[in-house]
């Protein structure tokens, strides 16, 4: 019944050919797809979102399907799990999911991508509540590092959008046609948008799998589901902005986070560049024992937001407050109500899956009108009662990322 319900909604979709109305058939689509797209309030005062995620494997999993089940790259979740065969994990095996970032440097607006950790952040600011950023994997081709970098806008959002295939392609593979048209041959996907830049897309995909990995030529593609999403979100002339940043660094409830990447060269980080790169940039703000751990870190270079050290200086923060919805028993089971509240733009966490009593949350809030506003939203889409709790942050500084060293 489901099934014929959005092939008469596909129809219209096709008659219509009107954003609007695509966003209807997004919000059905999102709910069957295999992954949620992460949606943080955007901090005022810090600069770290997400959460580190620890979990199972369960029969005939691999690290790729995990992967585009919690919305990462498929490096990304290599780096965070070193030693990890990709394939055939045994039941009950953890991993670690890097759903923890640093905000990059810059302007917090429209969208930005990191060349260095594969990865989109897009900006938004709604009429009501709180500014918001969604953070994506990407998948950027193998000369991205030198020929990208600098300030683009969009200029046109396409559905079905056919291929014109560069020069320099067909003469690595004389036998593809000068345009591929849409369908399921297409490497665009769905979903593109055209820069202001010849030739530069940010797109779908036919291979859901090369997310993560340098494999596009001149562009960025996107997991099909998480395009559908920031097509629809974005605007023409949005800003679209290129970092290159190997390591960052940033605050959350005083204490310093680095984020580091392997660079994309062959070879070990050089720690001792490093190091004097923190130095300058953060002189005195060190006891001599967090030394140890940005070596470690370094070491790592897992790609996750590692907290390094409790600042001397101390930071005060706004009261805040959760609102509770669901205990489930896997996360798998929370994801559906995570991607019913996808379409409230409100930032849902889970916390406790690893150990079996998975919660789903929403916020936090400073605001307590706005907060009780959403909360009967979310009871009028999901028939479920929101509970205040006390936003109270993760001791992000305990024993259990001893894990990841």
């Amino acid at each position: 019944m489901l099934s014929k319900s959005l092939i008469v909604i596909a129809k219209i979709l096709r008659q219509r050919q009107s954003f609007a109305w695509m966003t209807v058939f997004l919000g059905l689509f999102c709910l069957m797809g295999t992954t949620h797209a992460a949606s943080y309030v955007l901090p005022d005062n810090d600069d770290v979102i997400g959460q580190v995620q620890y979990i199972r494997a369960k029969t005939a999993d691999t690290l790729q399907r995990i992967a585009r089940r919690y919305d990462v790259g498929i490096s990304a979740i290599k780096a965070a799990n070193p030693g990890v065969a990709s394939k055939a994990l045994k039941k009950g095996q953890q991993v670690v999911i890097p759903t923890r970032h640093i905000l990059p440097k810059g302007p917090r607006e429209g969208i930005v991508i990191n060349i260095a950790e594969q990865r989109l952040y897009h900006y938004t600011r709604p009429d009501e509540g709180p500014a918001l950023v969604n953070t994506y994997p990407v998948s950027i081709g193998r000369d991205a590092d030198f020929s990208l970098s600098g300030r683009y806008k969009v200029v046109q959002r396409m559905r079905k959008p056919s291929w014109e295939v560069p020069d320099a392609v067909r003469k690595y593979n004389p036998r593809l046609p000068a345009v591929v048209p849409s369908g399921p041959k297409n490497p665009l996907g769905e979903y593109a948008m055209k820069l202001n830049f010849p030739g530069l897309l940010i797109h779908g995909t036919n291979n859901p799998s090369s997310i993560g990995t340098k494999v596009s030529r001149g562009g960025v593609r996107l997991y099909p589901e998480d395009i559908a999403i920031l097509v629809h979100r974005s605007t023409k002339d949005t800003p679209v902005r290129f970092v290159n940043e190997t390591f960052k660094y940033g605050y959350k409830n005083g204490a310093i986070y680095f984020e580091i990447h392997k660079p994309a060269s062959a070879g070990n980080l050089n720690l001792a560049a490093l190091v004097n790169k923190i130095t300058a940039l953060i002189p005195n703000q060190f006891w001599v024992e967090g030394w140890q751990r940005i070596k470690t870190v370094g070491e790592n270079a897992s790609g996750i937001a590692e907290p390094v050290e409790q600042l001397r200086r101390k930071s005060k923060y706004p009261r805040r407050w959760m609102l509770q919805l669901a205990t489930y028993k896997s996360y798998s089971s929370a994801r559906t109500l995570m991607l019913q509240l996808e379409e409230l733009d409100l930032p849902v966490v889970t916390k406790g899956c690893e150990t079996g009593r998975c919660k789903v949350l929403a916020g936090p809030f400073t605001d307590h009108e706005y907060m009780k506003q959403q909360a009967k939203k979310i009871k009028w889409i999901t028939r479920i009662k929101a509970f205040k709790v006390p936003y109270k942050p993760d001791n992000d500084l305990s024993p259990k990322l001893a894990m990841l060293e």
